[in-house]
């Protein structure tokens, strides 16, 4: 009988520090932050929010998708803090910033100073990461924000909440995290990169239209103003001098016809400067590996190797030039000075940056290694 006493007394002690989860939420019952929209429109800043609808993303006990729905909340305010206040007075719920995985920046925003603000706020607010895409638009931003994922896909997938998906298969606009933003943004003589967001209606579902969600450009900011944004046509260039570059092709023309497409990966680089009768110049190398999955023309390996490194050049110096028209330093080459010579940089430098122009590029050195496809059948 005692055993049997002393085993009930010792279950009940190990069962007593046990406590229940009666205040716990319920997911349903909070309103998680997917993207953050920040516009200004006549002296007020507007804030929008696009809400995580996580039946979207798993699956019934059928195999079946749930359908999906986008719900975008919008407040506004004399200041971004202020917008922020007054969309919990709306919400429905308890809104949740941890799960935020976008920043979208509208055209005004960036015009008029409200990214301090923006960063002031997420640099005190404990649910903020930095870990988030930052992206610019043109777009209304209720307009991206409603804009649905094609095939029942959910908007954790599309290109505004995941870029590094298509950005690893055709590597053109390099995504931006919010912590790369911010060091570039307050940096001497760094240029930030801002992927810009567009609605592109070239897609259809059962022949309607079905626009979708895609990076068409970069826009500039440097020394924490607004530049100006480039389509992706000007900014080839880009990608051969940034290190993530994945894979991304390149099209091999003669007039207006094209001749081959090649595929370019293990692409590396390196900017170095140096100073020529007191004026600071930089020699640029790139080399990369190609692959030929198209061949239009019976043209030699050598040909192809050596179209390829004009077409590269060619590139480079275009984004360059398109930057100096909008007094813009694409490539960041005070930055690169400053890091190299300080001493020189800060002889030479007005306003945090350095004088350029279009002889500041002295050198472009490119080396293309054509390794297969297709090359059993070249001369």
């Amino acid at each position: 009988m005692m055993k049997w006493i002393r085993c009930i007394l010792a279950l009940a002690l190990l069962t007593m520090p046990l406590t229940g989860c009666w205040g716990a939420r319920e997911i349903e019952h909070m309103i998680y932050v997917n993207t953050v929209g920040v516009d200004y429109v006549k002296g007020q800043v507007v804030l929008y929010i696009q809400m995580l609808n996580f039946s979207g993303v798993a699956k019934r006990e059928s195999g079946q998708s749930q359908l999906q729905k986008t719900f975008v909340g919008k407040a506004v305010g004399d200041s971004f803090d202020t917008a922020v206040f007054n969309m919990y007075t709306s919400s429905p719920q308890r809104v949740v910033w941890s799960n935020v995985k976008t920043i979208v920046f509208s055209e005004a925003a960036l015009k008029n100073g409200i990214v301090d603000q923006v960063l002031d706020v997420w640099d005190r607010y404990y649910e903020f990461r930095y870990t988030v895409w930052t992206m610019a638009t043109k777009e209304p931003m209720e307009e991206l924000l409603n804009t649905p994922s094609i095939a029942d896909l959910s908007v954790v997938y599309s290109q505004l909440n995941s870029p590094m998906r298509i950005y690893e298969q055709s590597s053109v606009i390099s995504p931006l995290y919010l912590y790369k933003f911010i060091w570039k943004w307050k940096e001497k003589g760094e240029t930030v990169l801002l992927p810009n967001a567009a609605i592109i209606p070239d897609w259809t579902d059962n022949r309607k239209p079905s626009p979708n969600v895609s990076m068409t450009g970069v826009c500039f900011l440097q020394k924490q103003k607004f530049r100006g944004c480039l389509e992706n046509s000007d900014i080839l260039g880009l990608r051969w001098l940034e290190k993530n570059t994945r894979r991304t092709p390149l099209v091999i023309r003669k007039g207006n016809e094209v001749q081959a497409m090649m595929v370019m990966d293990k692409v590396k680089s390196s900017i170095r400067p140096k100073l020529r009768q007191g004026k600071p110049v930089f020699d640029i190398k790139v080399s990369t590996q190609a692959t030929l999955p198209q061949l239009n023309k019976n043209v030699t390996k050598k040909k192809l190797e050596l179209a390829a490194t004009k077409e590269i050049k060619d590139q480079i110096m275009k984004t360059y030039l398109k930057g100096l028209e909008m007094d813009v330093d694409a490539y960041g080459l005070s930055g690169i000075l400053r890091r190299s010579m300080p001493d020189a940089w800060h002889k030479l430098s007005a306003e945090d940056k350095i004088p350029l122009d279009p002889g500041s590029i002295e050198s472009i050195d490119v080396k293309v290694n054509l390794i297969s496809g297709g090359i059993s059948k070249l001369k």
